[in-house]
C-alpha cells in the first residue's frame, strides 16, 4: 500500500498494545507507533502527524478521555481520527466520548476482525487509506481475542 496510514496506538499495558499492533501488521499497516499513556500520545504529537490514533481510557498519568480532549483542542490534531479502545462499557461513560468528539468506540474483548474492518472504514472515510480487495474466506485473525 503506498501514503501508508500513520496510526499510534495508546495503552498501558503492552501486552495490549502488542494485540492490536499485530493485527494492524496482519491487515497490512506499517506505520504504527504505541504510547503507555496520554503524556506519552501529546508528545508523539509534538513530534508527527498521524492519520488516526487508537487509545484506552483507563492510563495512568493522563486517561484516554483526558487525551482526547487535549486532541480536539489542538488545532493541528482536532481533527485527528480518534478511536476509544477500552473495558470501560457504561453508557454514560460512551455518552461523554461521543460529546468530547470520540470517532468510535471499541469495548473489550476485541474481536480483531472487527477491529480492523472499523479502523479501515474510519481511514476510507478520512480518504486515508485506499481500499484492498480482500479474499472473501480471509480472515483477519483466527480465533484471537483481546481480553
Amino acid at each position: 500500500m503506498s501514503n501508508m496510514p500513520k496510526i499510534l496506538i495508546a495503552d498501558d499495558i503492552q501486552m495490549i498494545r502488542r494485540a492490536l499492533k499485530t493485527a494492524l501488521l496482519k491487515a497490512g499497516f506499517t506505520g504504527i507507533t504505541e504510547a503507555k499513556n496520554g503524556v506519552e500520545v501529546i508528545e508523539h504529537l509534538k513530534q508527527a502527524e498521524f492519520d488516526l490514533i487508537i487509545c484506552d481510557w483507563e492510563m495512568p498519568e493522563m486517561s484516554g478521555i483526558e487525551t482526547l480532549r487535549y486532541v480536539r483542542q489542538d488545532d493541528r490534531h482536532k481533527d485527528t481520527p480518534f478511536v476509544m479502545v477500552t473495558s470501560v462499557a457504561e453508557a454514560a461513560s460512551i455518552r461523554q466520548a461521543v460529546i468530547d468528539g470520540v470517532t468510535d468506540y471499541i469495548v473489550k474483548p476485541v474481536k480483531p476482525d472487527l477491529f480492523i474492518g472499523k479502523i479501515m472504514f474510519i481511514l476510507r472515510q478520512m480518504n486515508k487509506f485506499k481500499r484492498r480487495k480482500l479474499d472473501p474466506n480471509e480472515k483477519i485473525i483466527k480465533e484471537w481475542v483481546i481480553s
